[in-house]
Protein backbone atom coordinates (compact mmCIF):
# COMPACT_ATOMS: atom_id res chain seq x y z
CA UNK A 1 0.00 0.00 0.00
CA UNK A 2 1.53 3.39 -1.49
CA UNK A 3 2.56 5.28 2.17
CA UNK A 4 0.12 8.66 1.28
CA UNK A 5 -2.85 6.14 0.93
CA UNK A 6 -2.14 4.51 4.17
CA UNK A 7 -1.81 8.08 5.76
CA UNK A 8 -5.04 9.40 4.59
CA UNK A 9 -6.65 5.90 5.78
CA UNK A 10 -5.59 6.79 9.23
CA UNK A 11 -7.01 10.35 8.92
CA UNK A 12 -10.01 9.05 7.94
CA UNK A 13 -9.67 6.63 10.80
CA UNK A 14 -9.38 9.64 13.36
CA UNK A 15 -11.86 11.21 11.78
CA UNK A 16 -14.55 8.68 12.28
CA UNK A 17 -13.73 8.60 15.78
CA UNK A 18 -13.98 12.18 16.59
CA UNK A 19 -17.28 11.69 14.95
CA UNK A 20 -18.33 8.76 16.87
CA UNK A 21 -16.89 10.92 20.13
CA UNK A 22 -18.59 13.94 19.23
CA UNK A 23 -21.87 12.09 18.45
CA UNK A 24 -21.75 10.23 22.08
CA UNK A 25 -20.54 13.65 23.63
CA UNK A 26 -23.63 15.64 22.27
CA UNK A 27 -26.80 14.79 23.22
CA UNK A 28 -24.65 14.00 27.16
CA UNK A 29 -23.86 18.18 26.72
CA UNK A 30 -27.72 18.87 27.34
CA UNK A 31 -27.96 16.20 30.99
CA UNK A 32 -29.58 17.58 33.78
CA UNK A 33 -26.56 15.23 35.69
CA UNK A 34 -23.42 17.08 36.16
CA UNK A 35 -21.04 13.97 35.68
CA UNK A 36 -23.25 13.59 32.31
CA UNK A 37 -22.70 16.49 30.99
CA UNK A 38 -18.92 17.07 32.32
CA UNK A 39 -17.76 13.91 30.13
CA UNK A 40 -19.90 15.25 27.31
CA UNK A 41 -18.41 18.53 27.17
CA UNK A 42 -14.39 17.24 27.91
CA UNK A 43 -15.32 14.62 25.11
CA UNK A 44 -16.94 16.98 22.76
CA UNK A 45 -13.68 19.28 22.96
CA UNK A 46 -11.55 16.10 22.42
CA UNK A 47 -13.42 15.35 19.47
CA UNK A 48 -13.27 18.58 17.92
CA UNK A 49 -9.59 18.61 18.73
CA UNK A 50 -9.16 15.72 16.56
CA UNK A 51 -11.28 16.49 14.09
CA UNK A 52 -8.87 19.31 13.02
CA UNK A 53 -5.95 17.18 13.70
CA UNK A 54 -7.50 14.70 10.84
CA UNK A 55 -8.45 17.46 8.43
CA UNK A 56 -5.34 18.93 8.71
CA UNK A 57 -3.31 16.12 7.73
CA UNK A 58 -5.78 15.10 5.09
CA UNK A 59 -5.06 18.34 3.67
CA UNK A 60 -0.87 17.84 3.92
CA UNK A 61 -1.57 14.08 2.22
CA UNK A 62 -3.33 15.93 -0.71
CA UNK A 63 -0.75 18.77 -1.09
CA UNK A 64 2.20 15.56 -0.77
CA UNK A 65 0.07 14.16 -3.42
CA UNK A 66 0.61 16.72 -5.87
CA UNK A 67 4.55 16.64 -5.43
CA UNK A 68 4.61 13.74 -7.26
CA UNK A 69 8.25 13.16 -4.86
CA UNK A 70 10.69 10.33 -5.11
CA UNK A 71 11.27 6.90 -3.17
CA UNK A 72 13.72 8.98 -0.90
CA UNK A 73 11.06 11.98 -0.16
CA UNK A 74 8.63 9.35 0.69
CA UNK A 75 10.71 7.59 3.10
CA UNK A 76 11.51 10.65 4.66
CA UNK A 77 7.88 11.53 4.97
CA UNK A 78 7.43 8.10 6.34
CA UNK A 79 9.91 8.25 9.36
CA UNK A 80 8.82 11.64 10.63
CA UNK A 81 5.56 10.60 10.43
CA UNK A 82 6.35 7.31 12.35
CA UNK A 83 8.39 9.24 14.80
CA UNK A 84 5.30 11.81 15.31
CA UNK A 85 3.59 8.70 15.88
CA UNK A 86 5.59 7.54 18.99
CA UNK A 87 5.76 11.11 20.32
CA UNK A 88 2.05 11.40 20.19
CA UNK A 89 1.77 7.82 21.84
CA UNK A 90 4.28 9.34 24.90
CA UNK A 91 1.89 11.91 25.13
CA UNK A 92 -1.23 9.65 25.19
CA UNK A 93 0.44 8.04 27.98
CA UNK A 94 0.46 11.11 29.98
CA UNK A 95 -3.01 11.53 28.99
CA UNK A 96 -3.54 8.47 31.24
CA UNK A 97 -1.99 9.68 33.95
CA UNK A 98 -3.68 12.82 33.69
CA UNK A 99 -6.64 11.54 33.58
CA UNK A 100 -6.50 9.17 36.63
CA UNK A 101 -4.59 11.93 38.66
CA UNK A 102 -8.46 13.82 37.80
CA UNK A 103 -10.15 10.56 38.87
CA UNK A 104 -8.15 10.28 42.21
CA UNK A 105 -7.63 13.71 42.83
CA UNK A 106 -11.18 14.66 44.56
CA UNK A 107 -13.09 11.77 43.83
CA UNK A 108 -16.45 13.45 44.89
CA UNK A 109 -15.81 16.47 42.76
CA UNK A 110 -18.16 15.30 39.71
CA UNK A 111 -16.78 17.55 37.26
CA UNK A 112 -13.25 16.73 37.76
CA UNK A 113 -13.91 12.95 38.01
CA UNK A 114 -15.88 13.17 34.47
CA UNK A 115 -13.15 15.26 33.06
CA UNK A 116 -10.66 12.31 34.12
CA UNK A 117 -12.73 9.33 32.52
CA UNK A 118 -12.89 11.44 29.28
CA UNK A 119 -9.28 12.02 29.57
CA UNK A 120 -8.77 8.59 30.14
CA UNK A 121 -10.91 7.20 27.74
CA UNK A 122 -9.56 9.51 24.37
CA UNK A 123 -5.95 8.47 26.00
CA UNK A 124 -6.66 5.10 25.77
CA UNK A 125 -7.59 4.97 22.41
CA UNK A 126 -5.12 7.66 20.97
CA UNK A 127 -2.37 5.38 22.94
CA UNK A 128 -3.76 2.18 20.68
CA UNK A 129 -4.32 4.01 17.46
CA UNK A 130 -0.80 6.14 17.62
CA UNK A 131 1.41 3.07 18.50
CA UNK A 132 -0.87 0.39 15.77
CA UNK A 133 0.17 2.95 13.30
CA UNK A 134 3.69 3.44 14.64
CA UNK A 135 4.18 -0.30 14.03
CA UNK A 136 1.93 -1.22 11.58
CA UNK A 137 3.29 1.60 8.99
CA UNK A 138 6.72 0.21 7.98
CA UNK A 139 6.02 -3.18 7.55
CA UNK A 140 2.68 -2.62 5.91
CA UNK A 141 3.72 0.12 3.38
CA UNK A 142 5.17 -0.59 -0.10
CA UNK A 143 7.24 2.67 -1.54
Amino acid sequence: MPFLRYQARMMYQLLFWAGLSFGVALPMLFSAREWVRSFGGMTAAWAIVNALIALFALRGVRRKKAQNADEATTRKWMRQLVRLLWINAGLDVLYLIVGAGLILWNPTNRMLNAFGWAIVIQGAFLLVFDAWHAVRLPRRVNL
